[in-house]
Formats: C-alpha cells, sequence, structure tokens
C-alpha cells in the first residue's frame, strides 16, 4: 500500500466521535474532514469541487445560486462561469446517480443547482475496504510513481486538458510537475485513442533541436528543413497526447512549435512543463503550487499531520530510507522541516533520508543553519526556486570536502557513468582511487546520485538539477576548465579506441558501447571547438567520434559537426594530418549520401585521395579510393568507377591489404554488371557470397560504409534477377535485409532496401512484400535523412500506387525520377525511366512514355548501362505497337530479345518474348512464338516468383490448344 492511501485510510478510520457525517445512498461526506467516501474508500475529489459538494449537500434539497456556489469555491476570486460548469461536470461523473433520470445534482435553469439525494447526518462512516488502485494503462510514457498530495491538482488538470487540448503546467524546479504530467495523461488516456508520447526536453541544450527531439520520439521523418512538415504528418488522422517535458530553457521555440502544431491539428492534446509558460495563443497555463504544510504555531496530532501532504511525503521517504514513522513527538519538528522547504517535493525528498545521520529535530536544527545564506541563488528568481537552490546548497554543505569535490567534478558528464568513468575522470588529481569510490557511493546513498544497474554494470546519474546546481558550483570554485578538459581527455581516449574495436568486436556490441556515450562526446566536442585554445582537441574527437557516427547511420551529424571542424582547421596550421584526412574523408561521405550530388563531394574526394597520397597512408588511400568509386557508380559514371577500382585493386595487391579486396571486388562485379558482363558480375559475387556467408563474423563497416555482408547480397540480388534465377534473388535480398536490421546499420538497410529489395519485390509481382519495404525506407530515412534515398523512395511509391492501379501513379513516378535526374543521382536512372515508361503506357500515356523512353536511351548509352539496353527496346517495341508500326515493332522486340540473350539477361528476354507473342496473337500469331516461349522459359530459374514466366506459360497453353480447336471448328 502506498503512504497516500495509507493516508486516507488513517483518515477515514480515525473520525473523532463529534465530527459531522453527510450520508447519501453509499457515499459519505466528512466536510471536517474534506473527505468523501464510496463504500468506505477515498473518492479523489478536487478541491473546488468538494467546496462545491460540500455546499449543495448541506443545503440538500434547497435551490443554490451560482453566485453562492462561485463564491464559495472561488472566494474573493473572478471567475467565469464556465469554471463552476465543468466542476459541476466533473462531481456528476464521480457520483453517477443510482436512478439516470435522477442525478445527485440538479441543474435549475439559469438560477442554479439543487441537491436531490436524501442526506442522513451522523458521525460514522462505512468500514474502509482496501483501496484498489487504477490498471494501467497502454500509454507510451515513462514509469513514474504514485504522486503524493495531487488528486485536487490531477483531476481538474485532467478537465482542463479535455476543454484546451493545450496545457502548460509552470512551477518551480522540483514541484513535480513531470509526475502531474504524467498522472494528468494516464488519466486522460480515453480521450486519446492514438496514445501518449513523451518528449524530454531537458535532454537538449539547444532551441534548435526541438522539432529533431520532437521528431525523434514520434519516429517523425523528413529532411533538417521540413522536420515540423514531418511531425505535422505523422500525426494528422491522429488523437494523441504530446507531452513536452522541461522546456523552460526552450520556451520559444518550443512555443514556435506548438503553436504550429495546434494550429495544424485541432484534435490532438499538447501538455508541457515548463517553469514559466509558453505564451502561446492556444495555451492554458496551471500554475502547479507546492505541496501543503501545516501551518505554524499551531498544534496537531500525528492524525492531524498527516493529513497535509507535505508531512506524508517526508515520513513516506524517510520510511523508505531508514524504516521512520511518525511520532507525536516529533510532528512539530516535521512540520517545522516541510515548512523549511516551502513543501517543494524534491526538497523535501532530499532531506528526508537524511535521517540516517540525524534525528527529526538535529535535523531540523542544521537545516536553520544552513538556510541562513537562503538568498543563494538570483534574487529576481521566483521565491520557490531560490528555495530549491536553497535545500541543493544545504545538501551540498553537508559534504565533507572531499565529497563535494567529487560531486562537482561528476557534473560534466552528460549522462549516466560508471565507477571506472569517474576515476579515469579524476585523472591525477589529489583524490585516490579509494577515496573516490567511497565518495561516489556515499553520493548514491544520499540521494545525490541515482544509480542503475546496465548490461551487469552499476552505473550513475545526477538528476538534472543536481547537475546543474553541481556545474554552478564547479565555476564558482574555478576547476571548470580544468574538469571540462579531463572530461573531453577522457572521451578522446575512449573514442581513439573506437576504430581499432570495430575490426574485432561483433557490430551489435561495438555499437552498443560507443552509442551508450554519445552526450558525453557531443559535449566535449561543443566545449572543445568553443574557444580557438581548445579547437586541437576538439578536432581529435570530432575524428575520432567519426566511426560512430558512420557506424550508427548519424549522417546528417556527420556532415553538421565535421563542417563545423574543418572551418576550424585553417586556424591550426600544425595539425596532424591524420586528423585533417579523416575529418576530409568523413565530409566526403557525408556529401555522397546527401540528396543532390555536386561538385563539392568530387573535389572533396579528390582532395581526401591528395591528403592521403601526401601522407603516405596506404588505409586512407584505400579509403578515398573506395569512396571515389561510390560517388562515381551513384551519378552514373560506371567507366570511371572501373579505372577506380583499378587502382584500388592495385594498392590491395601490392601492399598486401587482401582484408579489402572483397569490397572492391564487389563493387567491380557490379559495375560489370551495369557495362554488361551479366556472366562475370555474377560469377563473382556468387563466390563472394560464399566466401562471406558467416554473418556474425563480418567485418565492421566504419572502414567502407556499408556492410559487406549486406552489400553483397544486394548486389547479387539483382544480378540473379536480371539472370532469370528469381529465387535466389528473392533468398538474397531477405538475406540482406535481415542482415542489415541485424547489425542496426541504417545504411546499409537503406541500400538492401533501395536497390535490392523494392526492385526485386517488384519485378517479382509481390506488391505487399514492396510495400513493407517501402514503409522500411520511408522510416529508415526519416530516421537518418539519407539524402539520396529520398526521391528514390518516392519513386517506388509511385510503383507500387500504379502496381495497384491509382493512375496517379505514373505523376508520382515522373515527378521522382525528374528528381533523381536534377540531384545527378544518375546509377540505374535508366531502369527508373524505363518503369515508368511502361506505367505511363498501361494508363495509354504516350507522350510521357516516349519521354521517359529517350531518357533511359541516352543516359543508358551515355552512362554505358548496357544492361538495360534489352529493356529500352522493349518498352521502345511496346510503343511502336500501340501507335500501330506493327513490323517495326516486332522488329525492336526481336532485338530486344536477342540481345538480352548476348548479355545473359534471360529474365528481359523471357519479358520481351512474352510480349512480342502475346501482341502477335492480336494479328494471326507468330510461326516460332511457342519455340522461342519454350526455349525461354528452360533458360530461367522455375521456382522463384516470377509473373512474367507465369504469363509465357499461359501463352503457351494458348498456342498448344490452338490447333485442337482449330481441327474441331473444321
Amino acid at each position: 500500500m502506498t503512504s497516500e492511501t495509507l493516508a486516507d485510510r488513517q483518515t477515514a478510520e480515525h473520525l473523532s466521535s463529534g465530527e459531522r457525517v453527510l450520508s447519501f445512498d453509499d457515499y459519505d461526506l466528512v466536510p471536517q474532514r474534506r473527505l468523501l467516501l464510496h463504500a468506505g474508500s477515498p473518492v479523489r475529489v478536487g478541491t473546488r469541487a468538494l467546496d462545491i459538494l460540500c455546499l449543495l449537500v448541506e443545503q440538500r434539497g434547497e435551490l443554490v445560486s451560482k453566485e453562492q456556489l462561485m463564491s464559495a469555491a472561488w472566494p474573493d476570486t473572478y471567475v467565469h462561469e464556465s469554471n463552476l460548469k465543468v466542476n459541476i461536470a466533473a462531481l456528476r461523473r464521480t457520483l453517477p446517480s443510482p436512478n439516470p433520470q435522477l442525478p445527485y445534482i440538479a441543474t435549475v435553469p439559469g438560477r442554479g443547482y439543487r441537491f436531490t439525494a436524501q442526506v442522513r447526518i451522523g458521525t460514522k462512516v462505512s468500514a474502509v475496504a482496501e483501496p484498489v488502485l487504477a490498471g494501467a494503462t497502454n500509454l507510451v510514457l515513462p514509469a513514474a510513481p504514485l504522486i503524493i498530495g495531487r488528486d485536487g491538482d490531477v483531476a481538474a488538470l485532467t478537465i482542463s486538458l479535455t476543454l484546451s487540448r493545450f496545457l502548460t503546467i509552470v512551477g518551480p524546479a522540483g514541484v513535480g510537475k513531470t509526475a502531474v504530467a504524467l498522472a494528468v495523461a494516464r488519466r486522460a488516456a480515453e480521450r486519446f485513442e492514438h496514445g501518449a508520447v513523451f518528449v524530454d526536453l531537458s535532454m537538449i541544450g539547444d532551441p534548435r533541436l526541438v522539432c529533431p527531439a520532437i521528431a525523434s520520439a514520434l519516429g517523425a521523418g523528413g529532411h533538417a528543413s521540413d522536420l515540423l512538415a514531418g511531425i505535422v504528418e505523422t500525426l494528422r488522422h491522429q488523437r494523441r497526447l504530446l507531452i513536452l517535458d522541461n522546456c523552460e530553457h526552450v520556451v520559444c521555440a518550443t512555443s514556435v512549435v506548438a503553436d504550429h502544431l495546434r494550429a495544424a491539428l485541432p484534435e490532438i492534446g499538447i501538455l508541457a512543463t515548463s517553469r514559466e509558460p509558453l505564451r502561446s495563443q492556444y495555451e492554458s497555463v496551471h500554475g502547479l503550487a507546492p505541496l501543503a504544510c501545516p501551518p505554524d504555531g499551531q498544534e496537531l496530532g500525528r492524525d492531524a499531520a498527516l493529513a497535509f501532504p507535505a508531512v506524508v511525503l517526508f515520513v513516506a521517504r524517510a520510511n523508505t530510507a531508514v524504516g521512520y514513522e511518525l511520532a507525536q513527538d516529533d510532528v512539530a519538528a516535521v512540520g517545522a522541516i516541510c515548512r523549511r522547504l516551502d513543501g517543494i517535493p524534491l526538497a523535501i525528498e532530499l532531506a528526508a533520508p537524511r535521517l540516517t545521520s540525524h534525528d527529526v529535530r538535529g535535523l531540523l536544527a542544521r537545516l536553520e543553519q544552513s538556510f541562513e545564506w537562503l538568498n543563494y541563488g538570483p534574487r529576481n528568481a521566483p521565491a520557490r526556486q531560490q528555495a530549491l537552490l536553497a535545500t541543493l546548497d544545504w545538501s551540498y554543505r553537508l559534504l565533507s570536502d572531499r565529497e563535494a569535490m567529487v560531486l562537482r567534478l561528476l557534473s560534466v558528464f552528460a549522462g549516466s557513468f560508471s565507477l571506472e568513468d569517474a576515476v579515469g575522470l579524476a585523472g591525477d588529481s589529489q583524490l585516490l582511487d579509494a577515496d573516490l569510490a567511497w565518495c561516489v557511493s556515499n553520493l548514491a546513498a544520499k540521494s545525490l546520485l541515482a544509480s542503475s544497474f546496465a548490461d551487469g554494470q552499476l552505473r550513475y546519474r545526477l538528476l538534472e538539477t543536481t547537475r546543474s546546481y553541481a556545474a554552478e558550483r564547479l565555476k564558482q570554485a574555478g576547476e571548470e576548465p580544468w574538469a571540462l578538459m579531463r572530461h573531453a581527455e577522457l572521451v578522446l581516449q575512449f573514442f581513439e579506441r573506437a576504430e581499432h574495436d570495430w575490426r574485432w568486436r561483433l557490430p551489435g556490441d561495438w555499437g552498443a558501447l560507443y552509442a551508450a556515450r554519445l552526450n558525453d562526446l557531443r559535449k566535449a566536442i561543443d566545449w572543445a571547438l568553443s574557444a580557438p585554445s581548445t579547437a586541437g582537441i576538439g578536432l581529435r574527437l570530432t575524428a575520432a567520434a567519426i566511426p560512430l557516427w558512420e557506424g550508427l547511420s548519424l549522417v546528417d551529424e556527420s556532415r553538421l559537426r565535421v563542417g563545423r571542424a574543418l572551418s576550424c582547421t585553417q586556424d591550426l596550421g600544425d595539425l596532424e594530418p591524420v586528423f585533417r584526412l579523416k575529418l576530409r574523408l568523413a565530409y566526403a561521405w557525408a556529401l555522397t549520401f546527401a540528396e543532390t550530388l555536386g561538385p563539392q563531394a568530387e573535389e572533396a574526394w579528390r582532395e581526401s585521395l591528395t591528403l592521403a597520397e601526401d601522407a603516405g597512408s596506404v588505409e586512407y588511400r584505400l579509403r578515398a579510393l573506395w569512396g571515389w568509386s561510390v560517388l562515381q557508380s551513384f551519378s552514373g559514371r560506371h567507366r570511371q568507377v572501373q579505372e577506380s577500382l583499378s587502382a584500388f585493386a592495385a594498392i590491395v595487391r601490392d601492399e598486401d591489404e587482401a582484408d579489402a579486396g572483397p569490397d572492391g571486388e564487389r563493387l567491380a562485379a557490379m559495375t560489370a554488371f551495369y557495362r554488361g558482363d551479366l556472366d562475370g558480375a555474377y560469377a563473382r559475387l556468387n563466390a563472394l557470397a560464399r566466401e562471406h556467408r558467416e554473418a556474425g563474423h563480418r567485418p565492421g563497416i566504419a572502414r567502407f560504409q556499408l556492410d559487406r555482408f549486406v552489400a553483397i547480397r544486394a548486389s547479387l540480388a539483382i544480378v540473379a534477377w536480371t539472370r532469370g534465377n528469381a529465387a535466389q534473388a528473392q533468398r538474397a535480398v531477405a538475406a540482406a535485409v535481415s542482415g542489415a536490421v541485424e547489425i542496426g546499420h541504417d545504411v546499409s538497410l537503406a541500400n538492401a532496401l533501395a536497390l535490392a529489395a523494392l526492385p526485386v519485390a517488384l519485378w517479382s509481382g509481390q506488391i505487399d512484400a514492396a510495400q513493407a519495404h517501402l514503409a522500411a525506407l520511408i522510416e529508415n530515412h526519416a530516421r537518418r535523412d539519407i539524402g539520396i534515398f529520398g526521391p528514390v523512395s518516392r519513386f517506388f511509391a509511385g510503383a507500387i500506387q500504379h502496381a495497384r492501379g491509382d493512375a496517379d501513379g505514373v505523376d508520382a513516378m515522373r515527378s521522382a525520377v525528374e528528381a533523381l535526374t536534377a540531384s545527378q543521382f544518375l546509377g540505374r536512372l535508366p531502369y527508373y525511366a524505363l518503369t515508368l515508361a511502361q506505367a505511363a503506357l498501361d494508363n495509354g500515356r504516350t507522350e510521357v512514355a516516349l519521354a521517359a523512353i529517350t531518357l533511359a536511351r541516352d543516359h543508358a548509352l551515355r552512362q554505358d548501362e548496357q544492361w538495360c539496353m534489352p529493356e529500352v527496346l522493349r518498352v521502345m517495341g511496346l510503343l511502336q505497337w500501340r501507335e500501330g508500326d506493327h513490323d517495326t515493332a516486332e522488329a525492336t522486340l526481336r532485338q530486344a530479345i536477342s540481345l538480352a540473350e548476348t548479355l545473359g539477361a534471360w529474365a528481359i528476354a523471357l519479358k520481351a518474348a512474352a510480349c512480342l507473342v502475346e501482341r502477335r496473337r492480336e494479328t494471326g500469331g507468330l510461326p516460332d512464338a511457342a519455340a522461342l516461349l519454350r526455349a525461354l522459359c528452360a533458360r530461367v530459374d522455375q521456382d522463384g516468383a516470377n509473373p512474367d514466366l507465369g504469363r509465357a506459360f499461359e501463352l503457351l497453353d494458348l498456342l498448344d490448344s490452338a490447333p485442337v480447336r482449330q481441327a474441331a471448328a473444321r
């Protein structure tokens, strides 16, 4: 049983015999106690609602005017009549009448209200039943303990949120805004059928990150420039509650975002917590007051003291810490402590565990001595904020000198940390390892550090308010520059191991180890790059972070942070070449994954290669040549790719870098495929797949950006399908996608989805599978903003629309093809254009089809993409047939079949043959139709899903039955 329900029971059980109890049906109202019971169990009623109920029941049967009720509930305060209506409605929901036609509270139109039930006056209540806790909701919310003394606030705020749908809970630090917000969210769950999303804004320090934080919590997408639009689209047509917690440091940005969301999406709810209002035009503000404390100078009994929430909270926390029970002799001192702490829950929770070293009176005396400097906080800060700072200051003053030093030092950590981290941070200071361990343990015992187990390791963290306080103390002590430098050095030491570790750690283990330190890494980089004197370590930190950003596919963050670091290198002429080289390579990769492949990316790779050659680094020459090859492949320059990969292969051979060889061979095989060597590419990729079939032993991706296991199978899928091996292609796709998901590498997953899974699913006629792959690609793009795959995802969305019979798919595909052309992402552009042309023909839009075929043919010839030239001819033949030039069309289709057979593109040959036979049947048939189809059917896989093979067999059945039908007719 919680301390809150315990207090309720105690209040109900210990009614003095002289107190009046007003009873009706199964309800008991004790006005003096301000207590309502139902069948002996306390009923939660808001403060104002209870005032109204007391007056109505006292005047039972008589008309009570609106003015009387408002005066009783809001004395000396003007409020609108709607507040009375809201509370009356709340009372009716709380007190359902046995007779729905006769509610307990009847409305007298235009005049007031009347209580209708028969009321019994006595001094006894029913037996108290065991309280039943509400069942858990399905909201996406952090776990939160039951809160004490906030029932009235929660009830009133739930009503307010329902009415306004945009509510901000304001109050001082530590007053319990977050806990109340979570309680309100759970109470209001039924009104938001799509659940709630919790966004903790305390984790960000930059107003520009408000939108990314909300988008991340929602899983919303979009580029950095249109995240707000992505959030709106994610929430559209939903009744969802958005909880924005700890907004005080980003008030303006949060207000702008919230205003936009509220205007665009009136059905969503917004519940914010902040130390000050957001000042939004839609916002309803509720000030959360401290917990009620016993009044000074009034002698109270133990039970009466427990009617005050501040006392209940203090006793509950002290009981948890030391098994404390409130005694009558301690009532005055406990009341004084609560008043001294101004009823701030956080302050009370910090003070109560100190009973481990003081009795109640000693604790009070210590508090009184320590709070002589109550105005430690800014004089213009709210009084309650000063009270919280005073509480923190007091907790700090209770520490030994060494404990205080450790607390100050630990404030530099941005997230959780281990004891080993703390030891490393202390370095060669006067703190010995044993002293430090003892201090950390004591700080955790005194509730200044929160502790938890993660992956079998004890980890600690400072609450944000404590961390901020300790950080200010660190600055005042003059220790901040040294501590932040030590923090940056510690983070650097940790991340300089990352590049070495990915060579032997499993990807999942590697990512989990280093991702956990991402916030500390960001903090260290931001601090170091903020001043010229520390920019050197900032650049080294940025360089050391590159493997993590690439491993986690944080493409946009890498581009921004590396770009900032490169701007600093101009002032550091003595920067070691290897760091400059790492930064330049990372920036080149970021540009390669951008939505537009411009000359800046080309120049970045050229400079990277020059720097690698000047540094004499074999490793970075390989990386630069590889990256340059990928850029050339993305932009459709396949001849240049082969030249770059020849240089790559020479380094592998001459410098004994055999481990890099498979990655070069894989890209070389795909380049050979594009240029028409299907058999050679297929043989090389099959050999690579056999050599690298152990998913658990694949190397890390930090070297060449793509996971080798995934990339090989994605490439093999395309080649295998084109050669007619449908089943193998589908197996390769499944392995590539599952492998990328397994290691959690979004760039590899996007590559597998966009360049293999989606084309193969569409070729296979598996539209539902294609839709699932598209959803995964869109989610991936939203999560990581890998720009090059934005237009690709839009293209496949249009292709799926068309496959499902939606004519609008043609325009969606055409728009995407135009975007791909403009972005210079030209690799496979002929394939995209031909898919568009086929869809346009299916919808009778010959002009669109002709333009798309022309685009495909021109780029196929310019880029030497011979693999799709048979498809160019096939679709051109269909267009010619549509225009009535049947002889030319047949010649073009036969040319497509012949070229496909020459290349070994048996799937395309079969498709072209089926098109030719199907159309010639309309004009008298084709003498060699059956032989042509049978020969090509024999060349393709009979097991995999292949609509063209199915159509070919249907045509063969029709051809075989034709002579029988003709003979029967004669």
